[in-house]
């Protein structure tokens, strides 16, 4: 599918983030003052809080700032606490942050609050057992491409989705191996920094798959994985609930963990896990352990053997074989009906927000 068409899984992503776009939601200067020094990332998902506060209230941030200097700090607080009483968890946390950023960073203090986020379990990381079983359930070259470089190199996902061959044109192209992944200083930065990691002979493998099949260009600014994010974790998904994985498992950040894990398993020297990782917040890590990708190169060079995948087959962790048939034919149904659902879901949420964002128009209108 070339880069500039949209598909099923790029309308849907379309969707989701359409809040977080300026045609959709116009900042005025309290909101421009709000993200103008925030990473790319947080700049996306901060106004979708913001959006949530205004359809809840009917206050324009604007509005909200002036009505904050008419109240005490205490009301202020207890509103933002009463909006977010019917979001999960992980997404309460997240919105009381930035509504409480927005305020701070346009001159309004609120009394201080018990602001940390609880898991509600623990979430082991992949084994590498599970990593292959779910290769093997993969058709996609470009899904089994995210799963492997996000085992080999242990970037997030977000970073991942924007990996480019500019990245890792370097060393691809003197065929060294491990591939450096060389990122832009602003990936570098931040709470979750990417590491100064590489790409294993797995990931150099499908790659260069990739490239013979024109599914990659070697240009600087073509991405390794050009489709959606939201299209990549489902089929992750879909794999894991197939092959019967622990559902505690999160679907990417898992690979993640298996990465840390099998460093861990490697009895590599801390400092320089904590560099591969992007853990840059201890002093000496931060300032005085050398970041030279040659002598990273011979670390993850060691640790490899502990991260190295083996996959090209179809590797079920525990099927009986005369029910492979069987099994193929509820994985397409099972597939179909799973983005039929996420669709739907998508539409209504957003027919939802639509509704409701007509009503304090409307509002707005009579007064």
């Amino acid at each position: 599918m070339p880069e500039d068409s949209v598909g099923p899984a790029e309308r849907t992503r379309y969707i989701r983030n359409v809040a977080g776009d300026i045609q959709y939601f116009q900042r005025p200067p309290c909101v421009e003052r709000w993200l103008r020094n925030k990473a790319q990332l947080t700049q996306k998902r901060y106004p979708r809080y913001l959006l949530r506060f205004q359809l809840r209230t009917g206050l324009t941030p604007q509005q909200l700032l002036d009505w904050c200097k008419t109240v005490e700090p205490v009301e202020v607080q207890d509103l933002i606490d009463k909006t977010s009483l019917e979001f999960r968890p992980a997404i309460q946390f997240c919105y009381r942050v930035a509504i409480r950023s927005f305020l701070s960073h346009n001159g309004y203090t609120l009394p201080k609050t018990n602001l940390q986020y609880v898991p509600q379990d623990w979430h082991r990381g992949y084994k590498r057992a599970e990593i292959q079983a779910i290769l093997g359930s993969l058709r996609q070259t470009y899904h089994k491409l995210f799963v492997v470089m996000a085992a080999e190199s242990g970037l997030r996902s977000h970073v991942l989705m924007e990996l480019k061959y500019g990245h890792i044109k370097e060393d691809l192209e003197s065929g060294i191996v491990p591939v450096a992944v060389r990122l832009e200083p602003r990936f570098y930065t931040g709470k979750k920094a990417a590491g100064y990691t590489f790409l294993g002979e797995g990931s150099v493998r499908l790659i260069r798959e990739c490239l013979n099949n024109r599914l990659i260009n070697e240009t600087a600014e073509s991405r390794l994985n050009p489709r959606s994010y939201y299209a990549i974790r489902t089929a992750i998904q879909s794999a894991n609930r197939i092959l019967g994985l622990d559902p505690k498992i999160q679907t990417c950040h898992g690979f993640r963990k298996y990465f840390e894990n099998m460093l861990d398993e490697a009895k590599v020297d801390h400092e320089k896990k904590m560099i591969i990782e992007g853990h840059f917040a201890g002093t000496r890590a931060k300032h005085y352990t050398d970041r030279e990708f040659e002598e990273l190169r011979e670390v993850y060079r060691k640790a490899y053997y502990f991260l190295k995948l083996t996959f090209g087959e179809r590797l079920p962790l525990a099927v009986n074989e005369n029910y492979t048939g069987r099994l193929a034919e509820l994985e397409t149904r099972l597939d179909r009906q799973r983005i039929l659902e996420a669709k739907l879901t998508v539409l209504e949420d957003e027919l939802d927000q639509m509704k409701q964002f007509r009503k304090q128009m409307e509002l707005w209108k009579g007064q």
